[in-house]
């Protein structure tokens, strides 16, 4: 026979345990010059965030030392935990202190795109860096690549 304190303390030892969750969400990151390329599907958790973080740190260790910029691009349900938010916000932090001038988000074909916008601009706020948002990689290209777009994101960075 169960006892109900027995119960309790055994409901108790399960709200207690720790529960390992599967990784949501894809990316691939590459470099290219000065660049830093990120091709991401979400939603997005802590779990695949964490791993994110781990990739990201052999790039940048080719990029330290000098001045370069990052273009994401994200697909489909590209929402951030909470946990996951924080997580990106703390890398933003990091990269800028390594030479990260500025972060141009390119959200092609993303659902609930206002929400991201919102989430990631709030990322690159507190992070303290400048962004650009976009809706192709043909617009974003065009407008990083003319020479006062580049000069006016750099002095605004500083």
């Amino acid at each position: 026979m169960l006892v109900l304190n027995d119960w309790n303390s055994r409901m108790n030892r399960q709200l207690r345990c720790r529960m390992k969750f599967k990784e949501h969400g894809v990316f691939e990151i590459e470099i290219e010059d000065t660049l830093l390329r990120v091709d991401a599907t979400g939603p997005f958790n802590d779990e695949v965030l964490k791993r994110y973080k781990w990739a990201l740190e052999s790039c940048i260790l080719q990029l330290e030392g000098s001045q370069w910029s990052q273009v994401i691009t994200l697909h489909r349900t590209s929402l951030f935990t909470p946990e996951a938010e924080k997580i990106l916000t703390d890398t933003l932090i990091k990269r800028k202190s390594r030479g990260l001038q500025a972060g141009y988000l390119i959200l092609e074909d993303v659902d609930f795109k206002s929400l991201v916008k919102e989430q990631l601009s709030r990322c690159y706020i507190k992070a303290g860096v400048e962004h650009q948002f976009f809706d192709s990689t043909s617009t974003a290209v065009k407008w990083i690549t003319h020479p006062l777009n580049a000069v006016s994101m750099t002095h605004s960075a500083k």
